[in-house]
């Protein structure tokens, strides 16, 4: 439980700098998703607590979204599931794992979106959602080794202060 106070805040700061600094180099309002690209690898990492992560982050999203309050939480809550059940058979040294894992994440994420944006009645265009998910697919992968390695640096340094405080 000593883990989860700085990986909310590290997500308070991902959503901030998501919201507020990388909005400047958006196109058409998309932007990198840096909060779900932290969910997946704490999730990798820490797979007891990734469904409680998940679920707190997408609540996050959606209460400083203001839009349809759930989606993001059922979203998160659906990939933490995903990694917690793929997290015994990932070798989480892998060096494609950042990528292979923003990849999935990603298009799963937004596919998950779309469908229930679709089920809850509203129209959009199909050739749209996919023009965002390329242009978001593009962002995320950029900056998915940039957050893995960040995400694995504070592991360790948690890692250590627990072990620290043992003795």
């Amino acid at each position: 439980m000593k883990t989860l106070i700085p990986w909310f805040l590290m997500l308070f700061v991902a959503y901030i700098l998501q919201s507020a600094f990388f909005n400047i180099f958006s196109y058409n309002g998309i932007t990198v998703d840096l909060v779900l690209l932290i969910t997946i690898f704490f999730g990798i990492f820490y797979d007891k607590y990734a469904i409680l992560y998940g679920f707190c982050a997408g609540l996050f999203l959606d209460l400083a979204s203001g839009s349809f309050l759930g989606i993001h939480i059922f979203t998160f809550l659906i990939l933490c599931i995903l990694i917690n059940r793929l997290t015994q058979f990932i070798y989480k040294e892998n060096i494609f794992l950042p990528l292979v894992a923003s990849l999935l994440a990603t298009i799963l994420n937004n596919v998950l979106i779309a469908i229930l944006i679709f089920l809850l009645g509203y129209d959009f265009n199909i050739w749209q959602v996919f023009n965002n998910i390329i242009v978001m697919l593009i962002y995320n992968l950029i900056f998915a080794y940039p957050v893995y390695f960040l995400v694995v640096y504070i592991n360790k340094k948690i890692q250590y202060l627990i072990k620290s405080q043992e003795f």
